[in-house]
Parts: C-alpha cells; structure tokens; sequence
C-alpha cells in the first residue's frame, strides 16, 4: 500500500500494495487533527518520484518451473499457462509466447488485477515488461517496466533491477483525520482505504484488492513526519516514512521493502 500501484515486475499484485505505511510515534503530545498537514488530497508527481531500483531474480528451474523472487518472497511457477497459488491469495499463469517473451497474468479470485509481457532484448542484458492493471471498478492502467541485468547470467536467469517505469494510473490519495490521534487513507481508484491511530497498533485496510491480514501500524515523529509499517499474517513487508513538507504543499514517501537493496521515493503535489 501507499506506492504508486503495481510499479514493479510482479510488484504490488504480489505483495498490493502497490505501497505501505510505518508508523512508530516518538513524540509526546498530540497533533490535533484539524491542523494536522497530511490532511489533504495528493496527487503522485512522477517526475519529482525515484520508483526505480527494485530488483527481481529469475531462476530457471528446468521443465518448464521458473522461481520468482522479489524482495524476501519467491514463487515458483510452472510456464504451461494454467492459473498456480501464489502469495496473498492470488494465482499466477506464465505462457511461453518465443524464446525470448512470455505472458504473466496475475488473478485474484479468478479476476484479472493485471496482464503482461515480458520481453529480452537481442544481447540478453535488458528485459521490458509492458502490461495493464485492473482497477476494481473495470476501468484499467497501462504501465512499462525496463530492467537491467544486474550481475552474471543468461537468458531468464539472473536478477533484474528496474531503470525505468511507465504508468498512468493516477496516484492518488485523499487524507482525512481518524479522531485526534490518527488518519484515514482513501485511495478512489483502487476503492482502498486505510485508518490508523498513531499507537504502534496493527490496523488492517480494507478493499477489494487487499490481501487478507493485511495490517498497518503507525507512530508520529512530529507534526510533520511519521513512520508505518505494512504487514501482512505478521510478516513485515514494507518499513516507509512519511514526510509533509514546510509549505504543506508537498507529502514524500520513503519506502523500503523487505529484502529490497534500494527504496523508493514517492512525491505526491497537493491537489
């Protein structure tokens, strides 16, 4: 929770969340919530973001088996093109379509969250995955992701670190108070929606592309910081901080994920 959605590889359908909150509290004192800078609605600013860096290693297993790894979490899946458990409840399908492509479809209950390619360049060194996303409400989001091999290896195998991403989904979060001690995310285009109080406690979030057990907790800095961190079945996934600038007129969002060498800042404009 709380990134921009599905910016990686497998990404966020694997893990959705699309982006995390961390909370600890290390002020004494309260932050009414009238006052308190976060309460507005934010618009993800692609240019001022870095969602770059994330890396995924594939291990080609022989017949056909091809083993995942993002972050702390793998999934091995067998390329014959029928839907495989994955994490969270979801199922993944892989289809051969060349030597050097295949189709990934990610499903949720039998429902599509998202469908792509991923494709080898001619020397083998870069990989390009163009995809749509699948919003609750049918409509859908497109988005590219081009990564570099990272390291040794030769055809699939090998880790892969993204450059570059494409999306255009909205990024978009309207943040309102949770009494005097707290907040409520809404994501519109997801149906997403994440209360917490700034306690330390676990608070799930609820929505139709919310895996089960997955809970948020928070805690305040200071009036214009906080830190969250996204479990889900108590393992955590994502440790972030969150940060409303000065003027109020901009909220970043440092992300770092479990098993992941580098974060990922996202920039979100006042709207």
């Amino acid at each position: 929770m709380f990134q921009p959605k599905r910016s990686s590889l497998i990404n966020k359908r694997l893990v959705t969340c699309t982006v995390a909150l961390a909370l600890t509290a290390l002020v004494t004192g309260t932050v009414w919530a009238k006052d308190d800078p976060f309460c507005s609605n934010w618009k993800l600013n692609k240019d001022k973001s870095k969602v770059t860096g994330e890396q995924m290693k594939i291990e080609d297993l022989g017949d056909n088996k091809y083993k995942f790894t993002q972050g702390d979490e793998s999934n091995t899946i067998t390329m014959d093109g029928s839907d495989q458990p994955i994490h969270y409840g979801r199922t993944m399908s892989l289809t051969n379509e060349s030597p050097t492509s295949f189709k990934m479809v990610i499903k949720r209950d039998g429902k599509v969250l998202s469908s792509m390619t991923h494709s080898l360049s001619d020397d083998g060194n870069t990989q390009t995955v163009k995809g749509t996303d699948y919003k609750p409400d049918g409509s859908t989001s497109d988005f590219e992701v081009i990564s570099k091999r990272v390291g040794s290896g030769s055809g699939w195998n090998g880790t892969w670190e993204s450059t570059k991403i494409d999306f255009n989904s909205p990024g978009e979060w309207d943040v309102a108070p949770n009494g005097s001690n707290g907040l409520t995310f809404k994501d519109p285009a997801y149906k997403e929606t994440w209360s917490f109080k700034f306690d330390g406690k676990d608070y799930p979030g609820s929505g139709p592309d919310v895996p089960s057990g997955a809970v948020a907790s928070a805690q305040r800095i200071d009036a214009h910081h906080f830190q969250m961190t996204y479990k889900i079945n108590g393992k955590v996934l994502n440790r972030n901080t969150f940060e409303v600038a000065p003027d109020g007129k901009t909220m970043t969002v440092t992300s770092h994920q479990t098993g992941q060498p580098n974060p990922q800042t996202y920039v979100y404009d006042k709207m």
